[in-house]
């Protein structure tokens, strides 16, 4: 009970005059906030917009955080809530997500090369694998790479990727497992990033769906289908996030902004 009580507690004050409210998970908030701009000025319409890991906002809309939308960066958070009658329509996919390794611009690392200039008694930000996808993600691809136990005791954990940015920014990570949603273009960091392959995408799969029990079913499935709009799908890529019917090509410079 207690536990319930914290995690009732922790929900951001909603009682607001927004008329739409979206739970995302935040490698979404530079797209996002681009796109509720838009949305906002078209519809002429107020949207608030809660960032945080996949996993705490599913667990959230489960014991009735009241939601509008809710936008995943792991298919199967969303899978999870669909089971148990928390979504209402369609799923839609918006694409993949890319994983990036940053370099932080304080620390004085080296660019980012190879995990070779990871062993080297480096702090390496994480967000927290238990409830954020790209936290998942990077740990996927460290055992696939063979150097997870090297690396664990260097791995420095956060609550979701977008803190992760922010360890990295400040310098108190030497480098980070971000998301390439959350890296500016022409911005210094895209000079020290690298794009790391993954070996199964669908660990980003980027979802959303309207949450059953929205207070304006309506208005959530009008911003759902913007979304799907030719202007917003180019969004996205130049986001960093890859389309579902395009080829995501990890690694390559630039990939995904174009």
């Amino acid at each position: 009970m207690r536990g319930l009580l914290c995690l009732l507690m922790s929900f951001p004050l909603l009682a607001s005059a927004a008329d739409l409210t979206i739970a995302a998970a935040s490698n979404y908030r530079l797209l996002l906030d681009d796109i509720v701009l838009r949305f906002e000025q078209a519809e002429q319409v107020d949207v608030d917009v809660i960032y945080g890991s996949s996993g705490k906002l599913a667990t959230q809309i489960q014991h009735g955080a009241p939601y509008d939308l809710y936008f995943s960066a792991n298919s199967a958070y969303m899978a999870r809530l669909e089971q148990v009658g928390e979504l209402t329509g369609r799923v839609m996919t918006d694409g993949y997500g890319q994983l990036v390794l940053l370099a932080s611009a304080n620390s004085h690392a080296p660019f980012v090369e190879s995990l070779d200039t990871l062993m080297k008694g480096k702090a390496v930000a994480i967000a927290q694998p238990k409830h954020a996808p790209f936290g998942k993600a990077a740990v996927s691809y460290l055992k696939s790479e063979g150097v997870y136990e090297q690396l664990s005791p260097s791995l420095v954990y956060a609550e979701n990727v977008a803190q992760v940015m922010h360890m990295v920014r400040s310098g108190s990570a030497d480098y980070g497992f971000v998301a390439l949603s959350l890296i500016e273009q022409g911005t210094d960091a895209a000079q020290r990033m690298k794009i790391l392959p993954l070996k199964d995408k669908h660990l980003l799969k980027q979802q959303h769906a309207v949450i059953a029990g929205a207070k304006n079913t309506k208005l959530a499935t009008r911003f759902s289908q913007f979304m799907q709009q030719p202007e917003i799908t180019q969004l996205k890529r130049r986001y960093g996030i890859e389309p579902e019917n395009d080829e995501v090509n990890n690694g390559a410079p630039g990939n995904g902004r174009g």
